[in-house]
């Protein structure tokens, strides 16, 4: 294998190797690469991704356990945070449109301690797995409320999943009115998107909360209605590993 002190001044392969002190990687995308180049990703179609999520770390959630694979240095109770990239959003508020709202879904999963995992994510909403079973026993199959977003505080047009369960599912239905009164596309309008502290029988916990912010721009508008239009009738995946319970112990049976 060629090493740094294999090239001479002149050879070609002196101009390959980078001076020891050279940054290698850096965090922001660098200005030397054209936008709209995605040489080597031609073969990536939607059977090989994941759509990302949104998630919200809650007390037992395993990126907050340092001994744990999942451990997200930094990352604090009541953070947004991606479920794919593991970027930490944090508290936010974030401020997103609405690509897609779709109707209400039902997953099974594998039961953490037997190894975790999405074991059915397309149960239907008549299955005995939706119902609560004699002695008052929780649905093995969980409903979610799902939106694909659109960030628009910040350049890129970057999708994000965001799913709603148990005590979320209320914040879902506030949301989803939000958008019928505004008597428009689902993409034209602009949210924030944050966190707050709420309590039940159970104890305190987080959750998502939304608000209206405004309307999105015609410049911006059209970004959104073209990922409308690329993803109105396509299945989407989301990516839902840690989301099997996902440190969420705040099951409130009345956001069934």
């Amino acid at each position: 294998m060629a090493t740094k002190k294999d090239a001479t001044p002149d050879s070609p392969l002196a101009m390959t190797l980078a001076p020891e002190t050279a940054i290698a990687v850096v965090d922001e995308r660098p200005a030397f690469l054209t936008v709209g180049d995605t040489r080597g990703t031609e073969t990536l179609g939607k059977d090989d991704m994941q759509m990302p999520r949104i998630a919200l770390a809650q007390q037992m959630s395993p990126e907050l356990v340092e001994d744990n694979p999942k451990f997200i240095d930094g990352l604090k109770q009541g953070m947004m945070f991606n479920s794919v990239t593991r970027e930490i959003i944090g508290k936010g508020p974030i401020m997103v449109t609405v690509i897609r709202r779709d109707p209400p879904r039902y997953v099974e999963f594998v039961p953490r301690d037997a190894g975790g995992g999405v074991k059915d994510p397309n149960v239907p909403a008549n299955d005995p797995r939706t119902q609560f079973g004699p002695d008052g026993e929780l649905p093995l199959a969980t409903k979610f409320y799902d939106y694909i977003l659109m960030r628009v505080d910040r350049p890129g047009f970057e999708l994000i999943a965001a799913s709603f369960k148990s005590t979320g599912l209320k914040v879902a239905r506030n949301w989803n009115a939000l958008i019928k009164l505004r008597n428009a596309p689902v993409f034209a309008g602009a949210y924030q998107l944050g966190v707050v502290k709420e309590k039940n029988a159970k104890g305190e916990f987080f959750n998502f909360s939304i608000k209206n912010a405004g309307w999105l721009t015609e410049e911006m508008a059209k970004h959104a209605e073209g990922a409308y239009e690329a993803l109105k009738d396509r299945v989407v995946e989301i990516h839902r590993e840690g989301d099997e319970g996902g440190g969420d112990t705040t099951f409130d049976t009345t956001s069934m």
